[in-house]
Protein backbone atom coordinates (compact mmCIF):
# COMPACT_ATOMS: atom_id res chain seq x y z
CA UNK A 1 0.00 0.00 0.00
CA UNK A 2 0.98 3.56 -0.89
CA UNK A 3 0.53 6.10 1.68
CA UNK A 4 1.49 9.64 2.38
CA UNK A 5 1.49 11.15 5.99
CA UNK A 6 1.86 14.56 6.81
CA UNK A 7 3.59 16.66 9.39
CA UNK A 8 6.43 17.40 11.74
CA UNK A 9 5.88 15.83 14.71
CA UNK A 10 7.95 13.12 16.26
CA UNK A 11 4.85 10.64 16.02
CA UNK A 12 4.56 11.54 12.49
CA UNK A 13 8.30 9.71 12.11
CA UNK A 14 7.53 7.17 14.65
CA UNK A 15 4.18 5.81 12.54
CA UNK A 16 6.51 6.46 9.26
CA UNK A 17 9.32 3.94 10.43
CA UNK A 18 6.39 1.39 11.78
CA UNK A 19 4.90 1.56 8.31
CA UNK A 20 7.40 0.97 5.89
CA UNK A 21 8.54 -2.36 8.60
CA UNK A 22 4.91 -3.34 7.42
CA UNK A 23 6.30 -3.40 3.72
CA UNK A 24 4.33 -0.27 2.89
CA UNK A 25 5.58 2.85 0.82
CA UNK A 26 5.52 5.75 2.80
CA UNK A 27 5.67 9.01 1.30
CA UNK A 28 6.02 11.47 4.61
CA UNK A 29 5.61 15.19 3.76
CA UNK A 30 7.28 17.44 6.24
CA UNK A 31 8.84 20.85 6.47
CA UNK A 32 12.38 21.89 6.18
CA UNK A 33 12.39 22.48 9.99
CA UNK A 34 11.44 18.35 10.23
CA UNK A 35 14.71 18.08 8.55
CA UNK A 36 16.66 20.14 11.01
CA UNK A 37 15.68 18.30 14.02
CA UNK A 38 16.85 15.15 11.86
CA UNK A 39 19.93 16.60 11.29
CA UNK A 40 20.17 17.69 14.80
CA UNK A 41 19.97 14.48 16.20
CA UNK A 42 22.68 12.90 13.88
CA UNK A 43 20.13 10.87 11.64
CA UNK A 44 21.45 9.36 8.78
CA UNK A 45 19.86 10.78 5.13
CA UNK A 46 20.58 9.56 1.90
CA UNK A 47 19.57 12.88 -0.46
CA UNK A 48 17.39 10.78 -3.31
CA UNK A 49 16.58 12.14 -7.27
CA UNK A 50 14.37 9.85 -7.80
CA UNK A 51 11.27 9.51 -5.81
CA UNK A 52 9.49 12.28 -7.40
CA UNK A 53 7.59 12.40 -10.88
CA UNK A 54 8.58 14.88 -12.91
CA UNK A 55 5.73 16.75 -12.61
CA UNK A 56 6.25 17.73 -8.43
CA UNK A 57 9.37 19.19 -9.06
CA UNK A 58 9.29 22.56 -9.55
CA UNK A 59 5.62 23.07 -7.51
CA UNK A 60 6.82 24.20 -4.26
CA UNK A 61 10.98 23.98 -3.38
CA UNK A 62 11.68 20.53 -1.69
CA UNK A 63 14.01 18.29 -0.46
CA UNK A 64 14.34 14.60 -0.92
CA UNK A 65 15.92 12.01 1.04
CA UNK A 66 15.65 8.24 1.58
CA UNK A 67 15.37 7.90 5.52
CA UNK A 68 14.67 4.55 7.06
CA UNK A 69 12.77 3.12 3.54
CA UNK A 70 11.10 6.46 3.96
CA UNK A 71 10.82 8.77 0.67
CA UNK A 72 10.94 12.22 2.87
CA UNK A 73 10.02 15.26 0.84
CA UNK A 74 10.67 18.32 3.00
CA UNK A 75 8.87 21.38 1.78
CA UNK A 76 10.57 24.65 2.33
CA UNK A 77 9.25 26.73 5.50
CA UNK A 78 7.61 29.42 4.32
CA UNK A 79 4.86 27.18 2.59
CA UNK A 80 4.14 25.46 5.69
CA UNK A 81 3.62 28.73 7.55
CA UNK A 82 2.57 31.11 4.93
CA UNK A 83 -1.75 30.65 3.94
CA UNK A 84 -1.19 32.37 0.65
CA UNK A 85 1.15 29.54 -0.61
CA UNK A 86 -1.27 26.92 0.85
CA UNK A 87 -2.64 26.35 -2.95
CA UNK A 88 0.82 25.29 -4.43
CA UNK A 89 0.84 22.52 -1.12
CA UNK A 90 -2.42 21.59 -2.52
CA UNK A 91 -1.31 21.21 -6.13
CA UNK A 92 1.77 19.35 -5.09
CA UNK A 93 -0.69 17.28 -3.48
CA UNK A 94 -2.92 16.75 -6.49
CA UNK A 95 0.04 16.08 -8.99
CA UNK A 96 1.71 14.00 -6.46
CA UNK A 97 -1.81 11.67 -6.52
CA UNK A 98 -2.04 11.65 -10.02
CA UNK A 99 1.58 10.51 -10.75
CA UNK A 100 1.80 8.00 -7.32
CA UNK A 101 -1.74 6.87 -5.93
CA UNK A 102 -1.58 6.97 -2.09
CA UNK A 103 -4.70 4.66 -0.33
CA UNK A 104 -4.55 6.96 2.18
CA UNK A 105 -3.48 10.57 3.44
CA UNK A 106 -2.67 10.60 7.50
CA UNK A 107 -1.78 14.14 8.61
CA UNK A 108 -0.94 15.18 12.18
CA UNK A 109 -1.06 19.02 11.38
CA UNK A 110 -0.33 21.83 12.73
CA UNK A 111 -3.85 23.27 12.31
CA UNK A 112 -3.26 25.23 8.56
CA UNK A 113 -1.81 21.79 7.32
CA UNK A 114 -3.92 19.85 8.24
CA UNK A 115 -7.25 21.41 6.83
CA UNK A 116 -5.06 21.55 3.47
CA UNK A 117 -4.89 17.73 4.03
CA UNK A 118 -7.60 17.29 4.43
CA UNK A 119 -9.52 19.67 2.01
CA UNK A 120 -7.23 17.84 -0.73
CA UNK A 121 -8.40 14.57 0.41
CA UNK A 122 -11.83 15.75 -0.22
CA UNK A 123 -11.46 16.91 -3.45
CA UNK A 124 -9.27 13.58 -4.95
CA UNK A 125 -11.53 11.38 -2.95
CA UNK A 126 -9.14 9.90 -0.94
CA UNK A 127 -9.40 8.45 2.73
CA UNK A 128 -8.19 11.05 5.15
CA UNK A 129 -7.02 10.57 8.42
CA UNK A 130 -6.48 13.05 11.35
CA UNK A 131 -4.59 12.35 14.72
CA UNK A 132 -5.31 15.05 17.24
CA UNK A 133 -3.00 16.31 19.14
CA UNK A 134 -3.99 18.64 22.71
CA UNK A 135 -2.74 21.53 20.43
CA UNK A 136 -5.66 20.43 17.37
CA UNK A 137 -8.09 20.67 19.74
CA UNK A 138 -7.87 24.06 21.20
CA UNK A 139 -7.57 25.47 17.68
CA UNK A 140 -11.42 25.21 17.50
CA UNK A 141 -11.40 28.54 19.37
CA UNK A 142 -9.79 30.21 16.96
CA UNK A 143 -11.44 29.05 13.78
CA UNK A 144 -14.84 27.02 14.88
CA UNK A 145 -15.78 27.15 11.35
CA UNK A 146 -12.74 25.72 9.93
CA UNK A 147 -12.20 22.81 13.04
CA UNK A 148 -16.09 21.92 12.65
CA UNK A 149 -15.66 21.56 8.69
CA UNK A 150 -12.62 19.44 8.97
CA UNK A 151 -14.06 17.36 11.53
CA UNK A 152 -17.09 16.32 9.36
CA UNK A 153 -14.78 15.34 6.38
CA UNK A 154 -12.26 12.76 8.44
CA UNK A 155 -12.52 9.20 7.34
CA UNK A 156 -11.22 8.05 10.67
CA UNK A 157 -9.56 10.58 13.74
CA UNK A 158 -7.19 9.33 16.11
CA UNK A 159 -6.22 9.87 19.94
CA UNK A 160 -3.85 8.32 22.34
CA UNK A 161 -5.81 7.66 24.99
CA UNK A 162 -9.80 7.38 25.99
CA UNK A 163 -9.72 10.24 27.26
CA UNK A 164 -8.89 12.40 24.64
CA UNK A 165 -11.50 10.26 23.07
CA UNK A 166 -14.11 11.24 25.23
CA UNK A 167 -12.88 15.21 25.40
CA UNK A 168 -12.53 14.83 21.18
CA UNK A 169 -16.61 13.59 21.02
CA UNK A 170 -17.70 16.01 22.93
CA UNK A 171 -16.46 19.03 21.09
CA UNK A 172 -16.31 17.67 17.19
CA UNK A 173 -19.08 16.38 14.96
CA UNK A 174 -17.48 13.09 15.23
CA UNK A 175 -19.04 9.47 16.01
CA UNK A 176 -17.47 7.03 18.50
CA UNK A 177 -16.65 4.58 15.12
CA UNK A 178 -15.16 7.18 13.74
CA UNK A 179 -12.58 8.06 16.42
CA UNK A 180 -9.77 5.58 17.24
CA UNK A 181 -7.71 5.21 20.43
CA UNK A 182 -3.96 4.54 19.03
CA UNK A 183 -1.05 4.47 21.56
CA UNK A 184 1.57 5.87 19.02
CA UNK A 185 4.02 3.72 21.44
CA UNK A 186 2.49 1.03 21.31
CA UNK A 187 4.24 -2.58 20.29
CA UNK A 188 2.28 -3.17 16.91
CA UNK A 189 1.31 0.30 15.63
CA UNK A 190 2.31 -0.67 12.23
CA UNK A 191 -0.06 -3.78 12.12
CA UNK A 192 -2.71 -1.11 13.89
CA UNK A 193 -2.80 1.37 11.16
CA UNK A 194 -2.40 -0.66 8.51
CA UNK A 195 -5.14 -2.95 9.40
CA UNK A 196 -7.35 1.24 9.87
CA UNK A 197 -5.90 1.86 6.55
CA UNK A 198 -6.99 -0.84 5.00
CA UNK A 199 -10.40 -1.04 6.21
CA UNK A 200 -10.28 2.89 4.83
CA UNK A 201 -9.19 2.19 1.82
CA UNK A 202 -12.21 -0.49 1.19
CA UNK A 203 -14.50 1.28 1.66
CA UNK A 204 -14.42 3.85 -1.06
CA UNK A 205 -13.26 1.22 -3.57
Amino acid sequence: MRLCVIGDSPDVRHCAVALVKQGHQVYWLASTEALRTLHNEAVQLTAATDILPSTCQYVVPVQAYHYEGIRLVCVNQEFWQHPDLHTRLFTYLCLLQRALPCAVFHTWGPWPIAYVTIYTARFLAVPAVLSYSSRLVSAKLAEPFLWGWVARQVAAAIVSSPTEQECLLTFAPLTSRQVHVIDPTQPHLGQTLTALYAHLSAAVS
